[in-house]
């Protein structure tokens, strides 16, 4: 491990240390109540023999009437960028009852439950030493844990976690220590996919401080210093026409694309939800120019194509709906024509449960986990239908260790390329699949922002 970070032992040493003082708070405050409950008790015996008062009536508040309280339902935040609504959010999340009611409230089932619980026990068996995921051919370490702390912090595993408490430090710290050491969170800084690395890598590490920021978990070394960093990259290497390039190209007719651009709208947002100032631009300026990227590379017919009009592949993908409607809808631009017209292509076009064989497009995971977030969003039929495409289908290729079956999904567009073979491939199938399956309650850092019918 390097210097750049305080030792993850030493670390685990603190936290371990929380945890106890934790136990030891709530036995103090258990005796405390039954304290004040016999006290309590011994008044009300003195107080029956007083006359009373006349008797108050109190209403009670109805769920949005205090200003002051933030209880957005799940995936409509309120994309001012202000970071409100996280801590309600997260409670919500984090308390079995309250995510299992969010879970069945939103058509999911207890074994969603289940399949998540086996798939982070899978994926902690996956670490490396390092505390990173994946590895060769291309060493795309930082995506691959990136994608998998986004797996565990969906479900509200942190630092202070008692069974995935470690493995969750172990990945944060790889990061920042890149982050420390890199001008980019890459291993391979010199490959065209570095803008999927790098992006994948900070919105794992936004939420993550998040995270820790607030819920008082105790700090970790330069992990705000990285993720200022991180999100400087991608403020200030945005592209003259609004998207994101390979390897942060900013010059005019750089191969700017929509499924690098999606990655990186993703960043941004939960960057701006954390309350995450970068030194260079700002987040709410790079959302807007994004917007208009994706809005120009909309289809009348609902599709997205993978470039805009006039570029060398500017061919309409129906991989590509949900990553161009999810990103207007993390830009605030959830009710634009374009992420109408893609949600209704989606509500037309996702109404038969996938075919999770080899080479069956049907199944193509990088389509759906944003199809799922952007389905979720708005809602109503479009939701009920996706929910219906992809929920047991999913669940049911599930293997008895944890991991899901390869099923010839194509890729996300320059970060793994085959069906199964590469520990690539298997994180990123293994991280979307449980992604899909935790978006009853995960926190959505962005939203339709008032597009959802429930």
């Amino acid at each position: 491990m390097s210097l750049h970070i305080e030792s993850t032992e030493n670390a685990l040493a603190e936290l371990k240390k929380q945890r106890t003082k934790t136990l030891t708070a709530a036995i103090s405050v258990s005796f405390l109540g039954i304290a004040l409950m016999g006290l309590l008790l011994y008044l009300v015996h003195i107080i029956v023999a007083v006359p009373e008062d006349p008797p108050m009536v109190a209403y009670a508040t109805q769920e949005g009437d205090n200003p002051d309280i933030d209880t957005p339902e799940v995936g409509t935040g309120t994309g001012d960028g202000d970071g409100g609504g996280i801590p309600g959010i997260i409670s919500k999340r984090c308390d079995l009852n309250d995510r299992m009611k969010r879970i069945t409230e939103n058509g999911g089932t207890p074994q969603c439950e289940e399949a998540v619980v086996k798939s982070l026990r899978w994926l902690k068996k996956q670490q490396n030493k390092d505390g990173s995921w994946g590895g060769a051919p291309h060493n795309y370490k930082c995506a691959m844990t990136g994608m998998a702390l986004l797996s565990y912090l969906a479900h509200c595993e942190t630092p202070l976690s008692e069974e995935f408490g470690e493995t969750v430090l172990k990945g944060i710290s790889f990061l920042v220590d890149q982050g420390m050491k890199n001008p980019v969170l890459s291993l391979v800084p010199q490959r065209n996919e570095v803008s999927y690395d790098h992006a994948v890598a900070t919105y794992a590490l936004c939420e993550a401080y998040t995270f820790c920021k607030q819920m008082d978990i105790p700090s970790i070394s330069n992990l705000e210093k990285v993720v200022i960093k991180a999100v400087d990259k991608i403020v200030d290497n945005q592209n003259t026409d609004g998207g994101w390039a390979y390897n942060y190209n900013t010059k005019a007719g750089a191969h700017t694309d929509l499924s690098v651009t999606g990655w990186n709208v993703q960043a941004l947002k939960a960057a701006e939800h954390g309350g995450i100032r970068p030194s260079k631009g700002e987040i709410r300026t790079a959302l807007r120019k994004a917007a208009a990227y994706c809005q120009k590379c909309g289809k009348p017919d609902g599709l997205f194509t993978y470039m805009q009009k006039g570029r060398e592949d500017a061919a309409a993908r129906p991989s590509l709906v949900g990553v161009g409607v999810l990103s207007l809808q993390m830009c605030g631009n959830g009710s634009d024509s374009a992420a109408r017209k893609g949600l209704d292509w989606m509500l037309k076009n996702t109404n038969q449960p996938f075919n999770w064989k080899a080479n069956n497009t049907s199944s193509n995971l990088y389509q759906h986990y944003y199809g799922v977030q952007a389905a979720m969003n708005r809602g109503g039929d479009v939701w009920k239908a996706y929910n219906k495409a992809f929920r047991d289908s999913t669940l049911g290729a599930q293997a008895t260790d944890g991991s899901f079956t390869p099923n010839g999904f194509p890729g996300p567009g320059g970060l793994v390329n085959s069906n199964g073979g590469s520990i690539n491939d298997k994180i990123y199938r293994q991280c979307l699949a449980t992604l899909m399956l935790e978006v009853y309650y995960r926190f959505l850092p962005g939203t339709g922002e008032g597009t959802r019918n429930s």
